[in-house]
């Protein structure tokens, strides 16, 4: 009998391969049971069970190899390290969830490892360990046709006493349970955290990419050089201010890494807005990686989706001069989030949809422009399909943007695991703000002369005005105070804007509308208009959300802002005069408040952060931007007396106890995306390019074939998602449930949807998502 692990691929070849592909990629020290784990991983897979599942597509219980896979994986590793290596524990619980989401080690244990009794075993234990026996019952007879295959892989001794113990399930299961219980009283564990994501990522990526047949092409890498040269050609002639200020940060930040490079593992980059950071933070993630001998990617993180392509344009726009990168752009660059485009693009191979989304979520590429989502819950996390990616970070320089737009309560859970990334992966961190916040405050900062460049600048001057004001009588005052100028006035909810948007668009007046409440592909195009409109002086006016804060390459002449906290203000005041091409412009703070008095800002931010800025504001007429950087500085002070460190508290705990799933604070918990139950995705049949995908479709979940069916879904689910709002349940009563979505057919759009604010909202709603 000849055994397989996918159609057309022998099992013994697909075990050799994956351990191969995946030897590289975790460190020294890890190789012995990355190793153990690659080539026990689909022991399962040698059964009769497996193999007329693969062949008849006729899956049982008897036919799932995780959990025998993972007993034989311990044994091995019991065998190798000996009875007290955590290391048993960690390849048992790495094979056992390498199909699907970590869960902490207890879940798949008895309760105690002495006098142990049927009654020690939680109920779904007891049946895996019933398969298991039958399974390994079905190995024994099929023993003679898969000896040949252990002697290849080197696991023949292990296999015959692994076969001879009648009792191995028990006793593996008996000799983890007091590793496990051991491990509760091991002080300074955090160590065995980053081995297990480690092992654990390089096994699922392999193991994905074995199995999806990809011609696996290294990532490629500009040098420092050729990418300087291209930068002198280009700004040569550049003779403006602002251009001759960018220039001196570059060469300040260059010149101080040059000096520092190995004096630190984070390092930070604080400039005001629009001072080039997103060249100046490449350019040291380049010159810092050869400075170090790093080999492994570049990794540039951002808040949010909407400034992603505006970012990774700029790189490109530096790869474009590169002749190789014109035929292999895929192994030089790609972009992930969750509208990207799976679409990787080399020389010599023409990869599927399937292939090209591996490749993307495996960050194989030489620079990756990606979400701080992506990073952080890679980072901290248990969901196999971010975990794919954790071990690109190995020997990585990681550039985060405005670090600061993170929830303040996931601070110092966010400084922990940063710093402890660096030491156990050998990566290198840049963080790169305009409002350096109360984190990471022991960076090794690289332009260390930074206020003066913040007292340099005087393109904007904030004049709070607090006092109580609703929208109408803020209606009335706008128009009053009209003049022949651009505007964007930023609001802190979806219903708040669109009422002040609804009474603006009455103004003989260009005016715009932007918010989460708009398609993903129109708010796109929107951004894209009003930034040309803007850059050809045109006075247009935009109407909000916090959407618009973080690095959006937008230019206002005047800003007005309703109470938020202070850094989110000065990140508005990013968006005014940004490239001082005018005179000084104007940043308005309003307190815009609702029917019963309250802030509008309460029911996003709280209280406290708009206590603590309302208090700083009040104690001024008007700051000039040279003013901000002390501000800001206060402002971090006074929050950091008041921020709750509960969450990042129990997180870090769970780190440290390996928690993934027992608890409100184990690590399958966090997210920087707060989920909102009261909200439900909904597909917008908007246009007949809507409705054309959405019948594909539905013709899909007809197919058969799972290789043909996941191809169609990836290539419709990419134009899907660009339709598809969140929504508050509340609102949703009207839609169709079809196909496992809620769905608007086209001709409910007129009804329900508005081409200048988005979905039509009926009642009062205060929650925004952004």
């Amino acid at each position: 009998m000849i055994f397989y692990s996918h159609p057309d691929k022998l099992l013994v070849d697909h075990l050799l391969e994956v351990c191969d592909k995946g030897i590289n990629k975790v460190s020294n020290e890890l190789k012995r049971p990355f190793k153990i784990a690659a080539l026990c991983h689909d022991f399962g897979k040698y059964t009769t069970f497996f193999q007329n599942y693969l062949n008849n597509n006729r899956r049982s219980e008897l036919s799932n190899h995780g959990f025998i896979s993972a007993i034989f994986a311990a044994f091995v590793s019991i065998k190798e390290f000996g009875e007290d290596s955590y290391l048993s524990l960690i390849v048992y619980n790495i094979v056992l969830h390498h199909h699907g989401n970590l869960e902490s080690f207890s879940t798949n244990l008895p309760t105690r490892f002495k006098r142990i009794a049927m009654t020690d075993f939680p109920i779904n234990l007891l049946n895996k360990i019933d398969i298991g026996e039958k399974q390994i019952g079905n190995i024994k007879e099929n023993k003679n046709y898969l000896i040949n295959d252990f002697k290849l892989i080197g696991l023949s001794d292990e296999l015959d006493k692994f076969l001879d113990n009648d009792k191995v399930i028990l006793e593996v299961l008996q000799k983890l349970k007091k590793l496990e219980s051991k491990l509760s009283f091991t002080l300074n564990k955090d160590n065995l955290y980053f081995y297990h994501q480690e092992i654990y990522s390089a096994l699922i990526s392999s193991d994905k990419i074995c199995a999806s047949r990809i011609v696996y092409e290294s990532p490629l890498y500009s040098s420092y050089q050729e990418i300087v040269e291209i930068k002198k050609k280009r700004f040569q002639d550049d003779s403006k201010q602002i251009n001759k200020i960018r220039e001196g940060i570059f060469l300040n930040v260059i010149n101080n890494l040059e000096k520092n490079y190995n004096k630190a593992n984070i390092f930070s980059i604080t400039a005001p807005t629009g001072t080039g950071k997103t060249y100046t933070g490449f350019f040291a993630a380049t010159r810092l990686r050869e400075l170090l001998g790093l080999t492994g990617k570049i990794i540039y993180s951002l808040p949010f989706t909407s400034i992603i392509d505006q970012n990774y344009k700029a790189i490109v726009d530096i790869l474009n001069s590169i002749e190789p990168y014109k035929t292999n752009k895929g192994r030089y660059i790609i972009k992930h989030h969750n509208l990207s485009k799976t679409d990787y693009k080399t020389e010599y191979h023409d990869y599927s949809g399937v292939q090209s989304e591996l490749l993307i979520e495996n960050w194989e590429s030489g620079i990756v422009v990606t979400t701080f989502v992506q990073l952080f819950e890679t980072i901290i996390g248990t969901r196999n399909r971010m975990l794919k990616k954790f071990n690109s970070l190995n020997d990585s320089v990681i550039l985060i943007d405005e670090l600061q737009s993170i929830d303040i309560k996931y601070y110092n859970l966010i400084e922990y695991a940063l710093e402890k990334l660096c030491e156990y992966t050998n990566c290198r961190i840049i963080i790169m703000t305009a409002t350096k916040p109360m984190i990471l405050e022991s960076s090794l900062e690289l332009l260390p002369n930074n206020e003066d460049y913040f007292r340099h600048f005087n393109r904007t001057k904030l004049i709070p005005k607090l006092d109580r004001i609703n929208i109408s009588d803020f209606i009335d005052s706008f128009n009053d105070d009209l003049q022949d100028k651009s505007y964007l006035v930023v609001c802190n909810t979806i219903n708040q804007s669109i009422e002040i948007y609804n009474e603006l668009k009455k103004l003989d007046r260009d005016i715009y509308y932007l918010s989460t409440n708009i398609l993903p592909f129109k708010r796109k195009e929107r951004i894209e208009e009003i930034g040309i409109r803007l850059k050809n002086n045109e006075k247009i006016i935009l109407i909000s959300t916090q959407v618009i804060e973080a690095g959006v390459d937008l230019d206002f002449d005047e800003v007005i802002r309703d109470l938020a906290p202070l850094d989110s203000i000065i990140q508005c005041a990013g968006r005014c005069n940004r490239n001082s091409s005018k005179n000084q412009g104007k940043v308005r703070v309003i307190n815009l408040v609702n029917e019963v008095g309250d802030s509008y800002g309460k029911y996003i931010y709280g209280n406290t952060l708009l206590n603590i800025t309302r208090e700083l504001l009040s104690e001024k007429d008007y700051f000039m931007e040279e003013d901000y950087f002390e501000l800001i500085n206060k402002y971090y002070s006074s929050v950091k007396k008041e921020k709750s460190e509960k969450e990042s508290e129990e997180f870090i705990r769970s780190i440290n106890n390996l928690n993934f799933s027992e608890n409100e604070w184990s690590l399958n918990k966090f997210s920087l995306i707060k989920n909102n139950p009261d909200y439900i995705d909904v597909l917008f049949l908007y246009d007949d390019v809507a409705v054309k995908y959405y019948e594909e479709y539905k013709e899909a979940l007809k197919l058969k074939s799972f290789e043909e069916k996941s191809e169609k879904y990836l290539e419709i689910g990419q134009v899907l998602k660009n339709y598809t709002l969140s929504i508050p349940i509340k609102y949703c009563r009207s839609f169709v449930p079809e196909f496992g979505m809620l769905v608007l057919p086209i001709e409910g759009i007129e009804q329900f949807y508005d081409d200048d604010t988005g979905f039509i909202r009926k009642d009062a709603d205060t929650y925004m998502i952004f």
